[in-house]
């Protein structure tokens, strides 16, 4: 019996079709989708109450996906989006933690952060943003 409803957004067509493969291919997954990224997949997410989204996108810069995802953490702040692209080798999974709006709680989740060097955070960012 599937554990994880999981809803899969697509940009491309190809790419969309082998992350739906791998889905549809997993026995713990029941799939809801495909659906394109210009649908309205914020109205469909009340409706099919997935446990987790896919969004699988053609790249890393793409604006359409961006907006969606904000959309969705903003409304379904408990629903963690994973991002899948075909630039890199990684997915990104965007989630939310509600906490109290306490000063010590600001600082203690800051301290529990991974820490990433400076350096390194800049020169990932300059070398996706250079064209």
């Amino acid at each position: 019996m599937p554990s994880h409803r999981v809803m899969l957004v697509c940009s491309r067509h190809l790419f969309g079709e082998s992350i739906e493969n791998l889905l549809r291919g997993a026995d713990e997954v029941e799939l809801i989708g495909p659906w394109d990224l210009n649908e309205d997949v914020c109205a469909r997410i009340g409706e099919f109450r997935p446990n987790v989204i896919v969004i699988a996108d053609k790249d890393t810069r793409g604006e359409e996906s961006a907006r969606l995802i904000t959309a969705i953490v903003e409304q379904y702040p408990e629903l963690p989006v994973i991002r899948a692209n075909l630039d890199e080798n990684v997915v990104r999974v965007f989630s939310t933690r509600l906490l109290p709006a306490r000063g010590a709680d600001l600082l203690e989740t800051i301290r529990n952060l991974p820490a990433v060097p400076a350096g390194k955070l800049s020169a990932t960012r300059g070398a996706n943003n250079e064209e």
